[in-house]
């Protein structure tokens, strides 16, 4: 039993104070590599709402869908409190 708990302690010892990073580690970055014109990322076209439209159509009929019970659900509301009353 006391070889579990100082275990434990060393363990809860470790978490709450952790070892600080060598600081060669901490200091070593990748250095970027320049980029000439013929490198540069080419920027994609803007998605026009036509394609978005049509990539996403199933979303629209699932939105209508779920306003829908919503408002019957909201609108079974109202008539049972006044009913209720």
């Amino acid at each position: 039993m006391p070889k579990k708990s100082r275990e434990r302690r060393a363990k809860r010892r470790m978490r709450m104070n952790p070892q600080p990073l060598a600081v060669k580690e901490v200091n070593q970055r990748p250095q970027p590599l320049p980029l000439s014109p013929k490198q540069a990322p080419v920027a994609k076209s803007p998605v026009t709402m036509a394609e978005y439209a049509t990539r996403h159509r199933y979303v629209r009929l699932e939105l209508r869908r779920s306003l829908t019970i919503a408002a019957v659900l909201f609108v079974l509301l109202i008539v049972l409190y006044f009913l209720l009353r």
